[in-house]
């Protein structure tokens, strides 16, 4: 009993030796861990101190504004109307009128009218141009040309009526805008007519102008050269016709 007694003793010191020991253990493994916990922190949001570098400022400089007295009578030179050395009617933008566009019409061709001057002289037909031959072709002539309802009408449309028209003065003369020479059914109709008429009465010789009209006495047609005959109308030559 008594050697019980003392193995209990024994293990009770040995137990009680061992707890020191573990506490120990436990204290310096978290002391270890706060350690490294506070070395991560400090790493972590420690920053260095810079000392703020020194301000310098510059020395203030004094600036005063003084209105200089201007003569009498003269100009501003930063008023708008004086900017630049223009005065304010010169820099306004100029009024432009619109453009004005001017069709001119067609000046009328008038090259085979004549007037009285240029009639001074000219024979009439009818005027006793028969002659010793018998022949008044510029009679017969016009009196084809007042029944002709064409020739009448060409007058008309070429705007002749009442005036003196130069028809023939070598070669057949073309009037105003028309197409053919010579007011073309007029030119026909007194082709028709000298073609027609005695070989004697074609071959006679006229000297000058000689003017032909119709009913109203004031549209005249002219024809003539210095020095022809009525088969000079037809283009036949003089030559020819002599033979």
């Amino acid at each position: 009993m008594g050697l019980k007694t003392a193995e209990a003793g024994s293990r009770h010191a040995g137990a009680a030796g061992q707890a020191p020991s573990g506490l120990r253990v436990r204290f310096l493994s978290g002391s270890i861990a706060v350690a490294v916990h506070l070395m991560l922190f400090a790493i972590l949001f420690w920053q260095p101190h810079v000392a703020p570098r020194p301000r310098v400022e510059s020395a203030a400089i004094m600036v005063s504004l003084i209105e200089t007295p201007r003569p009498p009578g003269s100009r501003n030179a930063m008023e708008p109307e004086n900017i630049g050395g223009f005065s304010a009617a010169r820099l306004t933008a100029p009024h432009l009128a619109p453009p004005v566009f001017t069709v001119a019409a067609d000046t009328p061709d008038t090259s085979d009218l004549l007037n009285e001057s240029q009639l001074a002289g000219a024979a009439s037909a009818g005027e006793g141009r028969a002659g010793g031959s018998g022949c008044d072709t510029a009679r017969l002539i016009q009196q084809a040309l007042r029944r002709d309802r064409l020739v009448h009408t060409a007058v008309a449309d070429a705007n002749r009526v009442g005036k003196a028209i130069l028809l023939w003065n070598g070669d057949w003369v073309q009037s105003g805008g028309q197409e053919g020479r010579g007011l073309s059914a007029v030119r026909e109709a007194i082709m028709w007519e000298v073609a027609f008429a005695p070989e004697a009465c074609r071959n006679k010789r006229e000297h000058g102008l000689i003017l032909l009209s119709l009913a109203d006495g004031r549209t005249r047609f002219a024809l003539g050269a210095a020095d022809w005959r009525w088969s000079d109308l037809l283009g036949v030559s003089k030559s020819s016709s002599a033979r």
